[in-house]
């Protein structure tokens, strides 16, 4: 996954739903999610599918190490 970069990819809410088709090719180009504010908190990311497959991996294969290196 590519670093965010915050100005960029940081939307709220309403501006979201005006630009979710470009905002969602952003996402798809730059392999970057987004993350989407209401009320100037964060609320929610978006992210390819690609690059949410790819962490879930890296996900299981520490979890993984974590376990063989506690045994």
């Amino acid at each position: 996954m590519a670093r965010q970069q915050v100005i960029q990819d940081t939307q709220p809410l309403s501006g979201f739903r005006a630009e979710a088709a470009s905002l969602i090719r952003q996402i798809n180009e730059t392999k970057r999610p987004i993350v989407i504010t209401q009320g100037g908190k964060g609320i929610a990311v978006v992210m390819a599918v690609s690059e949410y497959e790819a962490m879930q991996k890296k996900i299981e294969f520490l979890e993984k190490l974590q376990t063989k290196d506690s045994s």
